[in-house]
Formats: structure tokens, C-alpha cells, sequence
């Protein structure tokens, strides 16, 4: 008998990791169809420990040079920076100095948060990051969605444990929530407005013809 549960939780278990692996797999082929856009909202804690509101466009290109772009309408703090996101690099443009900082992503993160959000583009390299565990499903407005919490293998990504809503009937993330390990909330972001779109690689690294490049390693 004992040795018969012992089966069964185990498959239990294993039952469990495949659904992560399916929905991460759904998620990821729904997201790589074509490029896309969404506006993001709520709150994030900013690195002096305030907490303020938060809005920015995320735009994406998918496929095997995936590159993303975030331009920052709230907190005023960030008001005019934007970040382009691609497989080897980060580039963070700062509006009130007019600079362009360049670095290598794995050492990168977004200017002006204390936390590393590079990867909220690319559910794919996030999964490889984040370890990932089904925790139930939810009812939202835009339909059910699954709730999957993870804890980062990487201490440098500034979070303890997230979670995130992930759409059922059209597999894309709805929310994500990050806490620090005294269980604090650092970010509380919703994805609206998502819409697929015409972008080319040119419109997501527009950047000012005048600011200064400056390349950090």
C-alpha cells in the first residue's frame, strides 16, 4: 500500500512539472507568432525604497534575434527613459542626461529600479531564470488564468519570489508580482492593451541622434 502512494505521488509530481513545461511551452509559441505590444501598469519600489506608480509600453520583437523595448511614461523619476532589450546586450537611455548606457545582459537591469526586469520580453529566458511551479488557477477578468509562483536561481535579479497570471485561452502573461525575501511587494504590474504589431528592429532602437554612447562592461 505504501509502496502504491508512493507511485502516486510521484506522478503526482510528475504530472505537475509537465503542466509547467506545457503551459511555458504554450506561452512561449503563443508569444513568438509575431511581434507584439502591451502597456504595463501599477506599482514598483524604486531603489531609495519608495513605492510609486508605474506605467510603461512593452513592445517585442519575437524569433531567434528577439529584441524588446520598454519606454517609461511613470514614475516620474523614469519619465523619458526607455530600454532595448536584446540577446547580447541592454541598452539603457537616461532622458535627463541624455545618455545612452550599454552593457552586456547578463550583467544588466533597468535604470532607476532595484530589481532586474530585462527578461519580462522573453518568457523563455525568464523560465531558464525563475524556477517555476504551478500553483492553481484564478479567475480574472479577461478569462481564467493559471497562477504560477517561482523563485529566482539567479540572487542578482533583486527578487525573492514571483508570481505571475498567465491567460488560459490566449497563453501570455496577465500580471506579475515581485517580493523581496521579507515577503515585501517590490512590483505589482499588470500587462493591458495587449495587440499584435507592425515593429522592425529600426523603430525599437530609435534613439536620439545627439546622446552620448557610453559602453560599460
Amino acid at each position: 500500500m505504501k509502496k502504491l502512494l508512493a507511485i502516486a505521488f510521484l506522478s503526482l509530481g510528475l504530472a505537475t512539472a509537465q503542466s509547467i513545461a506545457e503551459i511555458t511551452r504554450q506561452v512561449q509559441a503563443n508569444m513568438e507568432r509575431s511581434p507584439w505590444e502591451a502597456t504595463v501598469t501599477g506599482k514598483v519600489q524604486l531603489p531609495d525604497g519608495s513605492t510609486q506608480e508605474a506605467e510603461f509600453r512593452l513592445q517585442v520583437i519575437p524569433g531567434k534575434e528577439q529584441l524588446a523595448r520598454v519606454e517609461f511614461k511613470k514614475p516620474a523619476a523614469l519619465e523619458g527613459n526607455f530600454v532595448v532589450i536584446s540577446d547580447k546586450e541592454v541598452w539603457n537611455y537616461l532622458f535627463l542626461t541624455n545618455q545612452l548606457i550599454i552593457q552586456p545582459r547578463a550583467k544588466a537591469r533597468i535604470e532607476g529600479l532595484g530589481f532586474n526586469l530585462t527578461d519580462l520580453g522573453d518568457f523563455e529566458e525568464l523560465t531558464q531564470r525563475v524556477t517555476l511551479r504551478l500553483l492553481g488557477e484564478q479567475n480574472t477578468p479577461a478569462g481564467p488564468a493559471w497562477r504560477i509562483g517561482g523563485a529566482p536561481k539567479d540572487a542578482s535579479l533583486g527578487f525573492a519570489s514571483m508570481e505571475i497570471l498567465v491567460l488560459k485561452s490566449d497563453p501570455r502573461p496577465l500580471s506579475i508580482t515581485l517580493r523581496d525575501s521579507s515577503n515585501k511587494v517590490l512590483a505589482d504590474l499588470n500587462l493591458t492593451n495587449f495587440r499584435r504589431a507592425n515593429l522592425t528592429p529600426q523603430t525599437l532602437r530609435k534613439r536620439p541622434a545627439d546622446a552620448e554612447v557610453l559602453r560599460r562592461n
